[in-house]
């Protein structure tokens, strides 16, 4: 998807290119509007509203990067890199439940303290992170390009990375 995003002609900033981006790959691949509302028993009234990019009346959370994964595999685009870019440009696909939180706590009045750490019990932080990312690619990188001893140093790889 990235190719048939990058040779769009118009120069619009990523987040005002995210909604009509994936309706021109939709439109060259000959998919209507219906089609995606009948796959997906979502309204064709909200995905016209996504290609504009136009989420005031969308779900929050996981039920939007859903509904923009769906509309992805429909039309052949990268569902995970263009429910990345959604979640990149658009709070309405936002991962981190701290913000919903905050502001359900905020309607209600309630002085929330909850934090973002992880508690004492869990071993490791298994969110992820830009850090922790890199640094899981370097590793795979140097594993890739590391002599393999055969079946053991295989496994022992596999059981390091499980």
């Amino acid at each position: 998807m990235e190719a048939l995003l990058r040779s769009y002609p118009y120069a619009m900033s990523g987040r005002e290119a995210f909604g009509p981006n994936l309706r021109r790959v939709r439109i060259q691949r000959g998919i209507s509007l219906q089609q995606i509302a009948s796959q997906t028993n979502v309204s064709e009234v909200l995905w016209a509203a996504m290609e504009r990019n136009d989420f005031s009346r969308w779900p929050n959370g996981i039920f939007a990067r859903a509904y923009v994964r769906d509309y992805a595999k429909i039309v052949g685009a990268d569902p995970d890199g263009t429910v990345d870019e959604f979640c990149r440009w658009f709070p309405h696909g936002d991962r981190r439940a701290d913000r919903q939180m905050r502001g359900q706590a905020e309607i209600v009045n309630h002085q929330l303290e909850a934090g973002n750490e992880v508690p004492e019990a869990v071993g490791e932080d298994r969110r992820w992170s830009p850090e922790k990312a890199a640094k899981e690619a370097a590793e795979r990188e140097a594993a890739s390009r590391a002599p393999s001893n055969g079946m053991f140093d295989r496994l022992r790889r596999a059981f390091r990375s499980a």
